[in-house]
């Protein structure tokens, strides 16, 4: 398994796992994205923007994926993911030895070209460290049911111990 997803409720802290695990490795260079919520301008919306993992990403229009208004209500932009997103998966940083995928939900499942750039990564070769959503979608399922993937649940009882254990996998497959 060379691809492997960090999966559990809100707040377990998956996306620190992964900066633990980082943290474990010797410095690599990193492909790949993160997704980042800021509070919108007005109301009680975030903001959720598609940043590059290897350096700071401009938080502008063309970078805003979705908004998320609380309660599973949200707008997804498909076309955001279609071209900075594939963009993002496509053209890794020369160098990068890992790809992230921090994270992947249902607001891209409209967006094919996007999901397409996402198997095709799980495909490659540079393995994937990321998280995905506990939601099932035909997209999600595909994800998690890739022959390359590997799922490990993040709660509050493994958290602490899961940054040794991917580390570990990683440093064997790097």
């Amino acid at each position: 398994m060379s691809n492997l997803f960090l999966t559990g409720e809100v707040g377990a802290g998956k996306s620190t796992v992964i900066c633990k695990t980082l943290a474990l490795l010797p410095p690599i260079v990193c492909g790949g994205f993160r997704t980042v919520s800021v509070p919108a301008a007005q109301g009680a919306a975030l903001e959720v923007y598609l940043e590059k993992a290897w350096e700071k990403t401009p938080r502008d229009l063309s970078h805003l994926v979705g908004t998320r208004y609380g309660f599973g209500r949200f707008a997804a932009y498909p076309t955001a993911f279609n071209t900075i997103g594939a963009s993002i998966l496509s053209s890794p940083p020369k160098g990068a030895a890992l790809i992230i995928m921090d994270e992947l939900g249902v607001m891209e499942n409209d967006a094919e070209l996007f999901c397409k750039a996402v198997i095709e990564a799980l495909n490659g070769k540079l393995p994937v460290l990321g998280v995905i959503k506990p939601k099932h979608t035909d997209f999600l399922d595909a994800v998690r049911a890739h022959e390359r993937s590997e799922i490990f649940m993040v709660s509050d009882r493994n958290r602490e111990e899961l940054p040794e254990i991917l580390a570990d996998k990683l440093r064997k497959i790097l």
